[in-house]
């Protein structure tokens, strides 16, 4: 599948997808910040989509424990069912009780 992406998307995206690999780590913007040599406001432009983070993309994708290529991984909605199903049934045995209410509520609700 094709995608033309304008850079500002790009730069969003990108941003989106390191907020979501960073908290997925359970990682702060301070945090991820002292890794990669930049400031925390480095980092949230970074995030907010307002700076395209270049010069620092490999040290990123490095403090993520991810490579550059998941980092562009903009698809991940367009998975199939299967792999979906999967992926939330590998997860769940790894959340706590309270997690595991939350994503009751979500399912009940729709």
């Amino acid at each position: 599948m094709v995608y033309n992406y304008k850079m500002e998307d790009i730069k969003k995206l990108l941003g989106s997808r390191i907020r979501e690999l960073r908290k997925k780590q359970k990682m702060s913007q301070e945090q991820l910040a002292e890794l990669v040599n930049l400031d925390r406001r480095s980092i949230s432009n970074i995030e907010c989509g307002n700076t395209f983070p270049a010069s620092s993309l490999v040290n990123i994708a490095s403090a993520l424990h991810t490579d550059l290529k998941n980092l562009f991984d903009f698809n991940c909605c367009d998975r199939d069912e299967k792999f979906i199903i999967n992926e939330i049934n590998a997860k769940l045995p790894q959340l706590n009780l309270s997690q595991l209410r939350i994503i009751y509520r979500l399912i009940e609700v729709m």
